[in-house]
């Protein structure tokens, strides 16, 4: 038996587990009834990001709406007297759910969650479209407004966001008021389809925008209208947003609750645009000949159709040619290929279009003031040159060429074309302002700096990266910098920036490592080649002294002594003439990689002197490589061919191999170097130029 102490040691256990009991209920029912949760448990952690967001959104959620499942079972999330219902919903068993509405009607319309679910939210929820359809036809319009307490939404918002068209035009062919009830982040169907969208949201979306009519409280407008428009624009959707803008004009300025416009989200896009989109050369030559249409669709309730009535015969000619035009674009992109480039050119048209639009409505909303107020405040200028898309900056420069003058987080345009070394913005930049262009590069900044300071910076790391090897990158910024230089007034060269400093010594401090670098990529490469032209000079004179047949070696003819026996042979002419080309090119290969060896690399040895040298040398190798195998090739020739006729043809075949192989692999390399030496740069073009005006005024 136990003794009186451990009795009372359990009577006091005991009484402890029916106050802690006690608590719990108190605790359970101040909840609403639902059980205290560990605060740092994932499902809590997940809630409380949507309390965030919600109430970052000016929505406070219903408490039942931050539960989780919880429990064994569903017990404490389904109420007990509708867990039948719920699972027939979660498994999609219409059958058991008719025989509940059957002996319960009122059961479509009643929450079964204590997240105010209904059986339409759970069906939805769980993609038993076919249970749903039957269960719509059973509602009453108004009983499709109801939103479950998490995140607020209609069960048109996830037939929305799951993409199913066909139940999203079921519910709103009931209850049209459907498109305009907004979630707990204060989202309606067409934005929860936009932010979660996919390819099976495409179709959803176009038809949602379609059923979203603009009447008052119009959901186009405002903080809220400005996030739906960048979220289409986020998402691709072109003609949308360019339908929204020409009705909702205003929303082109209109800031989302995180401070950012459409158009600076349009900008941040540049593979939207043609310019940010780099294809192959057979497909540049394709592109322009693909017809795309890049019509925005009409909404349901546009008055364009009502007010402007046309005269049918036009209609009709209109929809016979947009019906061969669709026609000849359909068998077009049957193509793969052909297919993804239509696609490609048809967002950049209508990206394209958009910003057109965009700065038009700028245009006629704001005058010259606000205009330079609202890209002073904004980045979209700098975004749109850092990423060179010329679309957006030649329309902005078309609609306002003020601009130019104008200065965007205390830089002028042209100083930030050449911060970024985008060399495309530079010229056209010069080119609008070409009888003021003195002036324009003659601005200084806030701390004393020209633009030749600003050449003096070395390029962001993804210009930089654009450059293959060090030497190279050197070269192109040493070119900026002579170009910049070159175009710059003779007193602004060796001005001074408030810290004293002039543009010369920040570009030397600023490249010291880039220099090294090229110093060492150059020498590597030179060294390299070296040693190939080398074995190939040392083939090539000992086959000069051993050719193919011998020579002569006869007392009694000394007039032909020592002559090549074969020196009558065609193929013995073709293999002498080849292989003294081998000689003489591989020999002046290694003297010019010689030379860049020794060179003393200074700045301005990138520029022209280096890569010249190493232009030649590698042209001679190239050169040397190829006769090398040309001589091979003939002295085999002469040796096997009159036994085996046809054993030219592979050796000639293995020959060209190693040739196309050398080819292959320094050619690039080869056709870079002679294109940034000497094809006439921007600079180059802008002070032949300016020198011709000089001229002529003289």
């Amino acid at each position: 038996m136990p003794s009186t102490s451990e009795t009372t040691l359990v009577n006091l256990m005991e009484s402890q587990v029916q106050t802690l009991q006690q608590i719990l209920k108190i605790l359970t029912s101040m909840n609403g009834g639902i059980p205290v949760q560990n605060q740092d448990s994932p499902n809590n952690q997940i809630k409380n990001t949507h309390q965030t967001e919600a109430k970052e959104d000016g929505k406070v959620e219903n408490p039942a709406s931050v539960c989780e499942p919880h429990g064994e079972g569903n017990q404490a999330y389904v109420y007990k007297e509708h867990e039948d219902l719920y699972e027939a919903a979660k498994q999609g068993n219409w059958k058991r759910a008719e025989e509940i509405f059957n002996v319960n009607p009122g059961a479509t319309m009643t929450d079964i969650t204590i997240e105010s679910e209904t059986v339409l939210h759970i069906a939805a929820d769980h993609t038993n479209w076919q249970f749903v359809e039957n269960l719509v036809g059973l509602m009453p319009p108004k009983a499709l407004e109801q939103k479950e307490s998490r995140y607020g939404y209609t069960a048109v918002h996830t037939a929305a966001m799951e993409g199913n068209t066909k139940v999203v035009k079921l519910m709103l062919k009931k209850n049209q008021c459907l498109t305009k009830i907004r979630d707990n982040y204060g989202r309606i169907p067409l934005h929860t389809a936009v932010k979660f969208v996919s390819e099976r949201q495409k179709e959803v979306v176009q038809y949602l925008y379609s059923a979203t009519r603009y009447d008052n409280p119009t959901p186009f407008t405002g903080p809220r209208g400005a996030s739906l428009l960048c979220d289409l624009i986020d998402s691709n959707f072109y003609d949308i947003a360019l339908s929204i803008v020409q009705n909702y004009p205003k929303l082109v300025t209109e800031k989302t609750k995180d401070g950012v416009c459409a158009l600076e989200v349009l900008v941040r896009r540049p593979f939207s645009f043609r310019s940010g989109n780099k294809t192959t050369w057979w497909k540049s030559r394709l592109y322009p000949f693909l017809q795309v249409d890049t019509g925005a669709p009409s909404n349901l309730d546009s008055k364009a159709d009502l007010e402007s009535p046309r005269n049918s015969s036009t209609v009709r000619r209109g929809a016979i040619t947009k019906l061969i035009s669709e026609y000849r674009i359909t068998c077009l992109t049957q193509v793969s290929f052909i297919k993804k480039l239509y696609d490609q050119k048809l967002i950049n048209e209508q990206a394209t279009e958009l910003v057109s639009n965009m700065l038009a409505q700028i245009d006629v909303t704001m005058n010259k003031s606000d205009v330079k107020d609202f890209f002073k405040k904004s980045s979209l200028m700098k975004t749109a040159i850092t990423y060179g898309t010329m679309e957006i900056i030649v329309q902005c420069l078309e609609k306002f060429p003020y601009l130019i003058w104008a200065e965007m987080e205390g830089q002028t345009m042209v100083q930030i074309a050449i911060a970024e070394r985008n060399d495309k913005v530079f010229n056209f930049i010069c080119e609008k302002s070409e009888e003021d262009m003195d002036e324009l590069n003659s601005r200084m900044d806030e701390r004393g700096n020209t633009i030749l300071h600003y050449a003096a910076h070395i390029a962001p790391s993804h210009q930089l990266n654009s450059v293959s090897g060090a030497a190279l990158q050197m070269q192109r910024e040493a070119q900026w910098f002579k170009g910049v230089e070159s175009i710059l007034l003779e007193r602004y060269r060796l001005v001074r920036n408030k810290a004293g400093i002039t543009a010369q010594c920040i570009f030397t401090e600023k490249h010291k490592d880039l220099v090294m670098k090229g110093e060492k990529w150059m020498r590597g490469t030179s060294h390299s080649c070296m040693l190939v032209a080398t074995l190939i000079s040392i083939v090539a004179f000992a086959a000069a002294f051993t050719v193919p047949g011998g020579h002569y070696n006869d007392a009694k003819r000394d007039a032909i002594n020592g002559l090549p026996i074969l020196l009558n042979s065609n193929s013995f002419i073709v293999f002498a003439v080849a292989d003294a080309l081998a000689l003489f090119s591989s020999g002046t290969s290694v003297l010019m990689f010689l030379a860049i060896l020794t060179s003393r690399y200074s700045e301005e040895d990138f520029v022209k002197e280096l890569p010249q040298k190493f232009i030649l040398g590698l042209a001679t190798l190239f050169i040397s490589m190829a006769t090398m195998m040309i001589a091979f090739s003939s002295a085999i020739h002469i040796m096997l061919c009159p036994r085996w006729t046809w054993i030219i043809i592979p050796i000639t075949l293995l020959g060209c191999v190693q040739v196309a192989l050398f080819v292959w692999l320094l050619f690039p390399l080869f056709v870079e170097m002679v294109h940034s030496t000497y094809w006439p740069t921007i600079f180059h073009k802008r002070s032949l130029r300016r020198k011709f005006k000089r001229k002529r005024s003289m």
